[in-house]
């Protein structure tokens, strides 16, 4: 099945109610650098559970003796992975998709369909499917991915019998408790829309390091163009119903992979959306189990 494009977006929703799309689509060097980017990376629309389907890219590599699943950060796309994919591709087998909302995933007007929960059963099914026995799993997540990839292992731990597991975790950007909701996600999403293009830049100026601004190397010049053009595509209901639903798991859930789970955490030290303090109390959970590392 192929996969939607911005032109097929859910139309925007205001105060619960359908509206009139109020928004500018991506330019058309925005749905250049897309359909490039589409290209290297494509994808699969798979059912993973009933009624939620995901746009998957994978590389089943037979014989591998590892599985790298990546999972993206708040309202991003599987495309920012896209040299990490080549990288881990090259011995192991390699999974990623796009959040329900984010992508060439679906982008139903449903509030409900981006809560915490619905997400992280989405990972759950993911992992599921694509898990081999004697195969290890390691899960590498950025931003609120790392939430979910925690959410996730957690509830595997606490299963009876336990889900499939996570051998290893990669968190990047990780932290212990959401960032607070900002107040514009409250505006209507008309609202929202129109101020779209400002409220992408700023988010980008905070996202992307100076060196990456600066563009000198060919990988931080794909990040440059990607970011603005991953936002404009971005639904602008989606954006709010899953800011105002995000969440993390609880210290107790967070502890309790710690004791279980290998963890490596990345921090960066000019990250101005996560900053390093928010990923060291990450650290400080999970280190009271087993034995994790927190680099920045």
């Amino acid at each position: 099945e192929r996969p939607p494009t911005w032109r097929n977006h859910s139309p925007c929703i205001a105060l619960g109610q359908p509206l009139c799309r109020h928004r500018m689509p991506p330019s058309s060097d925005q749905l250049a650098v897309l359909d490039a980017a589409h290209e290297a990376l494509p994808v699969e629309l798979v059912e993973v559970r009933p009624g939620r389907t995901l746009a998957i890219h994978s590389q089943p590599r037979p014989g591998a003796e590892q599985t790298v699943l990546f999972v993206h950060g708040s309202c991003g796309s599987l495309l920012q992975w896209k040299d990490q994919i080549a990288l881990a591709a090259k011995e192991r087998a390699v999974v990623a998709f796009d959040t329900f909302g984010c992508g060439r995933s679906p982008k139903p007007p449903e509030w409900d369909a981006y809560s915490f929960a619905e997400l992280r059963d989405d990972l759950a099914a993911v992992l599921a499917r694509f898990s081999v026995p004697g195969r290890t799993m390691v899960v590498v997540a950025h931003s609120a991915g790392c939430s979910l990839a925690l959410a996730v292992a957690a509830a595997s731990l606490a299963s009876t019998p336990p889900g499939p597991p996570i051998d290893g975790l990669c968190l990047m950007g990780a932290f212990a408790e959401p960032p607070r909701v900002p107040s514009i996600f409250y505006l209507p999403t008309f609202v929202l829309s129109l101020m779209q293009p400002r409220l992408s830049a700023g988010f980008e100026a905070l996202a992307l390091h100076a060196d990456t601004r600066a563009g000198k190397t060919a990988a931080r010049r794909y990040l440059l163009g990607l970011a603005p053009a991953v936002n404009a595509a971005n639904d602008m209901f989606m954006c709010k119903a899953y800011y105002r639903q995000l969440s993390a798991p609880s210290k107790e859930e967070i502890q309790s992979v710690g004791a279980e789970v290998p963890c490596l955490l990345i921090a960066g030290e000019d990250d101005a959306l996560v900053p390093p303090e928010s990923t060291a109390e990450l650290h400080a959970l999970l280190s009271s189990g087993a034995p994790s590392e927190m680099h920045s």
